[in-house]
């Protein structure tokens, strides 16, 4: 790479983007980080962490404006399930 070149990624914030956060967000207490699949949506997620699709978009209102918009590879807040 040469010197004037910029890679993007780079400058990109690790805050939300679109369907999820770009890199894994803080940590919070009482909710897990899950790295969204290719097949995922938030109904299957949902079902994974007993929970409704719902609240999952509540947990990640900040990135998750429409139900459908989730994407993969990003990063999204899901409840802690019990040990």
């Amino acid at each position: 790479m040469e010197m004037n070149e910029i890679n993007i990624n780079e400058l990109e914030e690790v805050t939300g983007g679109r369907g999820g956060y770009r890199k894994p967000p803080k940590a919070i207490d009482g909710l897990e980080i899950y790295k969204v699949g290719p097949r995922d949506n938030l109904i299957r997620i949902a079902r994974k962490y007993h929970t409704t699709w719902m609240h999952l978009q509540e947990l990640n209102a900040e990135v998750i404006p429409d139900k459908n918009d989730i994407t993969t590879g990003y990063y999204i807040y899901v409840p802690k399930l019990p040990d």
